[in-house]
């Protein structure tokens, strides 16, 4: 079970690892909130990746080694595992739980230490949304009714 909790990533070091549409995804997200991202991939296979304003992409196969992989995560406040190789990025996660590193892995609902939500908000409230992974169909669908609430709410504050 995870705790919700808000967390500053503002100048962090950041880490996302795979260079697809995930991987993209999630560093434009943290990219958003000042994070100091860095994508770590061989291959970078989302185009919209090499666009974002400010991510330092570096074009480098990640291998299975656990001293490799512990040197490149220890100096990252996050971590986000998204290769599509569900054991590596397994390897990632538990080398980062090891080292107290904060890591996502997108192929897993239990091997990690932290979980992105859906993220409601609007000039007044931010709300985060999250079915402890087990239905992202209905926490997008929640997502939606909550935004509609607290667009009503603001408006009626104007």
């Amino acid at each position: 079970m995870f705790f919700p909790m808000f967390v500053n990533v503002e100048n962090k070091e950041i880490l996302v690892i795979g260079g697809g549409k995930i991987g993209a995804r999630k560093a434009e997200l943290l990219k958003e909130y000042g994070g100091n991202v860095t994508v770590y991939s061989e291959v970078v296979t989302e185009e919209a990746l090499t666009k974002i304003e400010g991510i330092k992409i570096v074009n480098k196969n990640l291998s299975h080694d656990e001293n490799e992989i512990k040197e490149l995560v220890k100096k990252y406040f996050v971590v986000v595992a998204a290769t599509n190789d569900e054991e590596l990025n397994d390897k990632i996660a538990h080398i980062c739980i090891a080292e107290n590193v904060l890591v996502n892995n997108v192929s897993s609902k239990t091997e990690m230490n932290s979980m992105f939500g859906a993220i409601v908000k609007n000039k007044e409230f931010q709300i985060g949304i999250s079915s402890y992974g087990k239905s992202c169909r209905r926490s997008k669908a929640l997502k939606g009714r909550v935004q509609k609430v607290i667009d009503e709410i603001a408006a009626m504050s104007e």
